[in-house]
């Protein structure tokens, strides 16, 4: 569905959304943690989105190591519009499964993903 309409694989909407969320832009390092892959991942993705002009990078005023990657005007308008079928298309799958339902699977994933977040923030600290 992204792929054939918009030419968007799943990894390079994830990383459009993330960088829609936060309009001052990411780190690649923050990037990597939001979209939880590697940093090897995320450098891949956003050579391909550099290529297609859907993002612009350039170095933190912050950190002259480090580099910000932000939406750039067409990958917000590629952005929106496939946002906009994904959720059509989400919640065309969604619509047959009652809500509390939703609600509960919803509460567990967040509750995993707090826990796994906090066991990965203890194993950091260990090393």
């Amino acid at each position: 569905m992204l792929s054939s309409e918009f030419g968007l694989s799943l990894a390079k909407f994830d990383v459009l959304a993330q960088l829609d969320r936060t309009r001052d832009g990411l780190a690649l390092g923050q990037l990597s943690q939001n979209l939880k892959v590697s940093g090897g991942n995320v450098s891949g993705l956003v050579q391909r989105l550099l290529a297609d002009d859907l993002i612009s990078r350039e170095m933190s005023s912050e950190d002259r190591r480090s580099f910000i990657v932000r939406l750039t005007p067409k990958g917000e308008v590629l952005f929106r519009k496939a946002a906009a079928v994904h959720k059509k298309h989400l919640s065309a799958r969604l619509e047959n499964i009652p809500i509390h339902e939703l609600d509960t699977a919803l509460s567990v994933l967040r509750s995993l993903s707090s826990k796994l977040r906090s066991e990965s923030k203890k194993q950091s600290r260990k090393k």
